[in-house]
This record gives C-alpha cells, structure tokens and sequence, in this order.
C-alpha cells in the first residue's frame, strides 16, 4: 500500500516539474485613424477599470481587516473569561489557547476582467491581438 502511494506521489511530482507556459499577447493596431482614435478610448476604460479596481481590492481588504478585529476581540474576551474559569478550577476547566488575529482577503483578489474588457474594445476598434504560449521556466524538459 504504502509502495503504491509513493509511486503515486512520485508521478505527481515529476508531472509538476513541466514546463511553466505563459501566454503573451502581440497587439496590432487598427489600420484606420479612426480605429486609433477609439483605442484611445479604450485605454481610458482600461485605466479607469484598473482605479475602480484597486479601489475595489483596497476596501474589500479594510473590510476584511475590520472583520478581524472584531473577531480577535471577542476571541480575546472568551480567552480571558476562559483563563479565569481555568485560574478558579484547575481541574475542572483546562488552560485555553490564547487567540491570534488573522484576516482573510480571499474575495479580494484582483479580477481579469479589465483586460478582458480591454481587449473586447480593442478589437471592436478594428484592432487584432494574437495570443501565444511562450515557455518561461523548466523549458528543456
């Protein structure tokens, strides 16, 4: 059993090991004035996208940072009640562990969705973008 969980193990780590591939894209501006004009256009979106959404990320994490607070704070109110039960009756009531502040900024992680929008625009104005995989790390193997 334990053979065949290393053997599992092993493959799964030699699989991990590949080539790490990342994709670039080749931007062709549009032919016209005009379709220049409204790439212009685009990348004031583009900008103001990006604003709203570091302004996005910055209150998710104040909000996050306030959750926590408020949770080690409560924590921290049981935690000393807990150590004064444990400090009256040893026996009865064990020592508590002490409470740690941690905040959790997982939803607020930055979205793709204003390159996305970007490059929606962009070709709508007539311009091309040609993705391709280039490998960036491990690429002999």
């Amino acid at each position: 059993m334990r053979l065949g969980f290393a053997a599992v193990l092993a493959a799964l780590l030699v699989a991990a090991c590949g080539p790490v591939m990342e994709t670039r894209y080749d931007f062709v501006p549009p032919a016209s004035d005009a379709g220049m004009k409204c790439v212009q256009n685009c990348q004031a979106q583009q900008t103001s996208c990006q604003k709203a959404e570091q302004d996005r990320i910055m209150s998710c994490r104040q909000k996050a940072d306030r959750d926590a607070d408020i949770a080690y704070e409560k924590a921290r109110d049981k935690y000393i009640n807990d150590l004064k039960l444990h400090a009256a009756a040893p026996d009865k009531y064990g020592l508590p562990s002490e409470p740690s502040r941690s905040a959790n900024y997982s939803a607020c992680q930055q979205s793709n969705q204003c390159t996305a929008d970007y490059q929606m625009c962009y070709r709508s104005c007539g311009g091309q973008i040609n993705e391709s995989q280039v490998c960036v790390a491990m690429c002999d193997q």
